[in-house]
């Protein structure tokens, strides 16, 4: 009855359509785009149909699930629409003592209500860890592992230079850890359960990447959640720059991988706080790219070994720089390569930097809120003219920060 939001006893209408669950109805050929944490089972809970049918559908698509998220899979739906229909219920893990009665008592609804909500005998024996759907019209059930009660990302694909959010939530005590390929997640309290970011830099491989997650205390571990997620090539141009001799010795690789080990220092620090509201503000009050995040870099027609880590707005000498979002600074002081410089903590692991400025006006430890002045546009540095350069990094990974003036994260 649940599956049609009804209750005992409800008088039907003639005409009126109901889904029969286990029977066959009307095939109609449609397709499902995968989400985090999809599984064969609850993709075809989803259109009333079974793993078996799915599989057999998809036999040269998926031979071996985990599935791809945003991967289209073509259904043979069975529950009277091409839509994707929400399962209700909560998940509820089995603790020991539990039975049907106990459980169904707990939680307001009959034995049977139970039993047939997760496709048990009415005498079903439980056990610990076993996961069941207690039926609920008010929530939308997933059919995720164990205790997992829901896995979301900001997007299904990512690109080079992207930023992805993912936030999980699971019924066991204990806090989340996880790896997007080789990147260690760093995740934050948010609401009833956790976010992290993932920084994607821009030269990223393409491909198919494992974001794995785990988590738990010293009362149990979580279930691990193994999550495939598609990269795809970005769209970046070549940019050759011509340097004057008198710049020529800051070309050297050991000056700059040296300034990068020295960033990476104050870059790669994490706070679980977070300081900013909203989508970032642009630094500048007038936005004329001069070159854009990502571009592969040839320095004196040498070879492209770098791509540009920001944004790069052009502007004259002494315009104010402003602070895009809310932060506390941690770093003001010139450097070689970047010229004057100032780093802001936004939290998260997110942190913005600003190269090559005449001045700045905060120090570090200041807390700056949007929209304020914290700098004015220079040439110091590795600069052949008056611009400034605007970095956006996440635990030291550099990200295109204009996606950052577009979309709110987490």
């Amino acid at each position: 009855m649940a599956i049609n939001n009804l209750a005992n006893g409800d008088l039907l209408q003639v005409g009126q359509e109901l889904i029969i669950p286990g029977g066959t109805g009307e095939a109609i050929a449609t397709a499902y785009t995968v989400a985090p944490g999809d599984t064969l089972a609850g993709i075809a809970a989803a259109f009333n149909t079974s793993s078996a049918d799915v599989v057999a559908t998809n036999r040269l698509i998926i031979d071996n699930p985990p599935l791809i998220v945003g991967q289209q899979v073509p259904i043979i739906s069975r529950s009277g629409s091409a839509a994707a229909r929400p399962v209700h219920g909560r998940p509820y893990l089995v603790e020991s003592g539990d039975t049907l009665l106990l459980v169904a008592a707990r939680n307001g609804i009959s034995p049977s209500e139970l039993a047939a909500a997760n496709g048990l005998a009415s005498d079903a024996y439980l056990f610990p860890g076993q996961r069941l759907r207690i039926p609920d019209e008010e929530a939308i059930y997933r059919d995720l592992p164990q205790g997992w009660v829901d896995v979301r990302l900001s997007a299904p694909i990512t690109t080079q230079g992207s930023t992805l959010s993912i936030f999980v939530e699971n019924l066991m005590p204990g806090t989340p850890a996880g790896r997007f390929g080789q990147q260690a997640l760093h995740f934050s309290p948010d609401g009833e359960g956790y976010v992290a970011l993932i920084g994607i830099d821009a030269f990223e491989e393409p491909g198919t990447y494992d974001l794995e997650i785990s988590g738990g205390d010293e009362r149990g571990l979580w279930a691990p959640l193994r999550i495939q997620l598609p990269l795809v090539e970005g769209a970046f141009d070549t940019q050759y720059i011509e340097v004057g001799e008198a710049l020529d010795g800051l070309l050297d690789p050991e000056m700059r991988a040296s300034e990068d080990e020295f960033l990476k220092t104050i870059y790669a620090d994490f706070s679980e706080d977070q300081r900013w509201e909203g989508i970032f503000q642009t630094p500048l009050t007038t936005t004329i790219v001069s070159a854009a995040y990502g571009g592969r870099r040839s320095y004196n027609g040498g070879p492209i070994e770098i791509y540009h880590t920001g944004i790069d707005y052009a502007a004259a000498e002494g315009t104010t720089v402003l602070a895009p979002a809310g932060g506390v600074v941690v770093f003001s002081a010139p450097l070689e390569l970047r010229g004057n410089v100032i780093i802001i903590d936004h939290g998260l692991g997110v942190m913005t930097g600003y190269y090559h400025l005449l001045e700045s006006l905060v120090k570090p430890g200041d807390n700056v809120t949007a929209g304020q002045p914290i700098g004015r546009v220079g040439s110091t540095g590795l600069s052949t003219g008056a611009h400034l350069h605007w970095d956006l990094r996440i635990m030291d990974i550099t990200v295109d920060p204009a996606l950052w003036t577009q979309q709110a994260f987490p």
